[in-house]
């Protein structure tokens, strides 16, 4: 099984005063499903296992950097230490990314450069589940439904000031429009119910044509790349949201952590643990006798692949063993010494969530006895003809 590690990216930018546009733009090679990323992300990620998953959060200019600032393992940008482990034993860790104050140099530059290099290291990095963008707009918390495949952009602080490539998605015509697929009401809802910050979704409008408009392009792109259940790293949502600058920094974390967690909760609503197996094989054999036990047509709710595990009964079992495809056949086999036992088996899917253990199938071997051939009639033969059949005699162990 590979290591499934997934997260959240929230990436926020600022719209700033802008140069003019000048030089020349040089072409860059588009990501494609075998050349996706770039190298050398500017983060360290420590291993996890399949159990934890990975959300990333980046952040810009303040508050935005300053409210994500707990959660950086990195301690000069947050000396106080990361809490981002398991966060609220929800089953991620969560890993956040932002400029350097004051400069903001670092990681995501105003500079559509090194915002695209910085994008498709860091994913390919954290390969997260979802995506969330965050920008300095209207908000106060703005959740944007649109953004566009632009080949005009507003200029930024770098040349060639233009992106590269430009439009940056050689995949559809220029203009084109992709969505978020965030929870965008159950975000809206929660924060304008447990928060002093008022949430709204702008179904119409679009992020504004500079870096938060391309990063949220990025970002939704980036979600139909791996919005397929059987990609290992699965990126399920993936959205933008406008953040007002004048929000308090206390009233920002508290929206920020609301809205991360109305996104785990769209994230694990539709995991469902695999359906009970039931095992079928032979209920009667031979010690020393390798059988063959099924799990058939192995089904979990979700389309995950699949791993079993068989109990043997005489205290072994045959491990998780898999992956197999959602409906698939898995087999495994086993030898037994003389006795009578109970197999079952049970299913894990690439979360982690384990079916019920099958109902018993019960395996017979009797313990093999000599036949007793030393009935009368030969014994009466071999007495009266002691030295007749002695190839008879010695099969019969007589």
């Amino acid at each position: 099984m590979k290591k499934k590690i997934v997260g959240i990216i929230i990436c926020t930018l600022l719209i700033t005063t802008v140069l003019p546009a000048v030089g020349t733009m040089t072409e860059k090679e588009i990501p494609t499903s075998a050349n996706l990323f770039c190298s050398n992300s500017k983060s360290t990620i420590e291993e996890s296992n399949t159990e934890i998953r990975n959300i990333m959060l980046t952040g810009y200019w303040n508050p935005t950097g300053q409210m994500i600032a707990p959660f950086s393992n990195d301690t000069y940008l947050n000396p106080g230490g990361w809490k981002g482990a398991n966060w609220e034993g929800r089953g991620f860790n969560i890993y956040s990314f932002f400029p350097n104050p004051g400069p903001y140099n670092g990681t995501f530059e105003v500079d559509y450069q090194d915002t695209w290099e910085d994008f498709w290291n860091i994913t390919e990095e954290i390969k997260p589940i979802a995506i969330i963008s965050f920008g300095a707009g209207a908000g106060p918390w703005e959740i944007e439904y649109n953004a566009r495949n632009l080949n005009n952009w507003v200029p930024d602080n770098k040349p060639p000031y233009q992106p590269t490539p430009c439009p940056p998605d050689h995949t559809k015509p220029t203009d084109y429009v992709r969505h978020s697929t965030l929870p965008v009401q159950s975000i809206a809802d929660a924060v304008n119910n447990q928060t002093t910050v008022t949430a709204w979704i702008d179904w119409s409008g679009n992020p504004g044509a500079y870096l938060c408009e391309y990063m949220a392009y990025l970002g939704m792109w980036y979600q139909e790349l791996h919005n397929n259940t059987r990609n290992p790293y699965y990126c399920s949502a993936s959205g933008f949201i406008h953040v007002n600058s004048a929000v308090a920094l206390g009233d920002a974390m508290e929206a920020t952590n609301v809205t991360i967690r109305e996104v785990i909760k769209y994230l694990t609503s539709f995991n469902y643990p695999p359906d009970t197996p039931t095992i079928t094989g032979p209920t009667r054999g031979k010690a020393g006798v390798e059988y063959t036990f099924c799990v058939i047509n192995a089904t979990d709710p979700d389309g995950d692949d699949l791993w079993a595990n068989f109990s043997w009964g005489d205290g072994s079992y045959s491990g998780w063993i898999g992956p197999y495809a959602s409906g698939e056949d898995i087999c495994a086999s086993h030898t037994w010494e003389r006795g009578n036992y109970e197999i079952k088996a049970k299913l894990k899917d690439e979360w982690g969530l384990e079916s019920d253990w099958s109902p018993s199938l019960p395996i017979t071997m009797p313990k093999n006895k000599p036949f007793n051939f030393n009935f009368n009639l030969l014994s009466w033969m071999f007495e009266r003809f002691p030295n007749a059949f002695p190839v008879f005699r010695h099969m019969l162990g007589l």
